[in-house]
């Protein structure tokens, strides 16, 4: 009987289990016992039937009886485990010989893992195939698991490299010998820095594992070429190991240096790549050169070149990180010289970049000169529109008290004292209102020096207490302590009796009036707030229009004198209002400038 059940091509997951013995009746009776689906069972009369089965499949297991004709089974499993394929193939004995030590010693000798003595109990028999076929199917898989990681590490462009704890190569695949120009053998037990430098240290940095790290590698000889490496670690047996896949980058760094190269010499703005070495020039772009006005030759690799800039207090420190750790800096405002001693504005950003193997620092620069002139030049002329508008109205209201001074003039010759007094007053609102105007309409110089705003709050307090007293009002001062700010002393004053006079004019008799100091964050804040009856919301969308006024006698010039001094102090005016009052905040920064 060559074999008890057919093999099928349609179950490739069943393992092959031979049995091997002269008597029909016992194979009869092991194959009944390990009839399974997961078995592919073949069986043979002979030891030389048996050898012909193992030269031709692979075996799970031999089930092989000792006491044979011809070729006992010692010999055959000695046969079996000469031949290189075979070799590993599990034994076990089923035999009904003398269980002597010597019989058991010789069937070891010949490479039996187990003795089966007969009678056995069947269920000892399965259990024990079953743990054999379990350990082929493991041993299958690892097979299968290490012949996938040959190929694919035989195939791959990639250099894979495992090394241990100590940064020594380990194992390395044949890629390194295109990569390297070193053969596998040539680099095991070789320090991995022979290979990529400096890849050591960083894989001992903290949070260095499964990482993609950019460097540079030495192929024989010295030349150094841009890869990327993926780093894994795993920990086999207490045994920490580095498993890096190094890949060759130099055309796609060729491509990304090809299209930086196209943009930074097409880019508007100003360019430059420094290094932070020695800070020489490595590169500029035509836009740098066509505004600074230098020649490359000037700028590059000329150690005694430095572009002339100047940048606001408040930008030091950060411009001190950047050249110190290189810390980027964004858009800070700076004024730099051109060769002919043109002072230009600009934004400039730096990022820190690595270039050929060298950390860089490039920076940018956004050339704002003519932005800047346009704006000034738009707030020019809508201010001359402005002009023109207060001008109409400017007519309007002289004609006005002229006209009433002209008519009482005619009315009486003989001057009385009644017609005296109003042709003054008349006189002096025209007076006022060609000074408002002039304050609004005038491009103001500021005179600002370090003051402190609560001081300027308490000079005019006598005043403005005096003013409040002759309408039935109070004054109450809320000061809190805040710092010295950069201010033209008359035009707050100005703007704390223009704002404290309208709070008065807007309350009834006995209301109160605030005046409030405080910081807050990087602000320093004045606060005027009355107990008016409050203004309507398309009132205050116009707060600050020339011209524009809830009074009957009114101008509609002091807010807008208050509003053109705020902004020369690069302060805000903010207004809430209700029908319990109307209040104004007056908003300093704190971190202004020397002017």
């Amino acid at each position: 009987m060559r074999n008890y059940t057919e093999k099928s091509d349609d179950s490739p997951e069943k393992v092959n289990i031979l049995l091997v013995d002269d008597r029909e009746e016992n194979l009869i009776a092991l194959a009944a016992l390990l009839d399974k689906p997961q078995y592919e069972l073949y069986t043979a009369t002979s030891g030389l039937e048996a050898l012909r089965y193992v030269l031709s499949v692979d075996f799970a297991v031999i089930l092989l009886d000792v006491q044979m004709p011809g070729m006992n089974g010692f010999e055959t499993a000695s046969l079996i485990k000469s031949r290189e394929k075979s070799t590993h193939v599990p034994i076990l004995f089923v035999t009904a010989i003398s269980q002597a030590s010597e019989n058991v010693k010789q069937g070891y000798a010949v490479g039996a893992i187990d003795y089966l003595f007969k009678p056995f109990h069947p269920e000892t028999l399965t259990l024990k195939i079953e743990a054999i076929v379990r350990m082929h199917q493991y041993q299958e898989q690892i097979k299968l698991q290490n012949e996938l990681l040959r190929i694919i590490g035989d195939t791959s462009n990639d250099t894979i490299i495992t090394m241990d704890k100590l940064g020594t190569v380990i194992t390395v695949n044949r890629a390194s010998k295109p990569m390297f120009d070193y053969n596998p053998e040539q680099l095991i037990g070789k320090p991995i820095n022979k290979l990529v430098p400096e890849l050591y240290e960083r894989l001992t940095e903290e949070d260095a594992g499964n990482s993609i790290i950019e460097t540079n590698a030495v192929r024989r000889g010295g030349h150094r070429f841009p890869v990327d490496i993926q780093v894994g670690e795993a920990k086999v047996d207490n045994r920490h190991i580095f498993v890096c896949s190094v890949r060759d980058v130099t055309e796609r760094k060729a491509l990304e240096e090809e299209r930086f190269r196209r943009i930074f010499d097409a880019a508007p703005s100003l360019i430059c790549v420094r290094s932070l070495k020695d800070r020489s020039y490595l590169n500029v772009n035509d836009s740098f050169l066509q505004t600074t006005g230098y020649s490359s030759e000037e700028v590059l690799h000329n150690p005694g070149y430095e572009l002339q800039y100047m940048i606001e207090e408040d930008h030091l420190h950060s411009i001190n990180e950047m050249m110190g750790n290189n810390a980027p800096v964004r858009n800070i405002k700076i004024s730099y010289m051109t060769k002919t001693g043109e002072l230009r504005e600009g934004l400039m950003s730096t990022e820190r970049i690595q270039l050929h193997g060298e950390y860089c620092l490039l920076t940018v620069i956004t050339d704002i000169t003519k932005q800047l002139f346009l704006e000034k030049e738009m707030v020019r002329l809508d201010r001359l529109n402005l002009t023109g508008k207060m001008a109409a109205g400017i007519v309007h209201e002289i004609r006005n008290p002229m006209t009433t001074v002209r008519g009482f003039l005619q009315l009486s010759k003989n001057y009385s004292s009644e017609y005296t007094n109003i042709m003054i007053e008349e006189l002096d609102r025209a007076h006022n209102i060609v000074s408002e105007f002039l304050s609004v309409a005038t491009a103001h110089t500021t005179n600002r020096k370090l003051h402190q705003l609560n001081s300027v709050i308490e000079t005019l307090y006598p005043l403005i207490h005096s003013k409040a007293l002759c309408s039935n009002h109070s004054i109450q001062l809320d000061l809190s302590p805040c710092p010295a700010l950069h201010l033209d002393e008359k035009e707050i004053r100005q703007l704390l009796l223009n704002l404290t006079l309208n709070g008065l004019e807007a309350m009834p008799s006995g209301g109160e009036l605030s005046i409030k100091t405080y910081s807050e964050h990087d602000l320093i804040v004045m606060e005027i707030r009355d107990q008016g009856t409050g203004m309507r919301e398309e009132v205050l969308e116009k707060l600050g229009t020339p011209f524009f006024s809830t009074k009957i006698n009114g101008t509609g010039l002091g807010l807008s004198v208050c509003y053109g001094i705020a902004a020369r102090h690069d302060a805000e005016i903010k207004v809430t209002s209700s029908e319990q009052g109307t209040t104004f905040s007056i908003q300093f920064k704190q971190r202004q400038l020397s002017i």
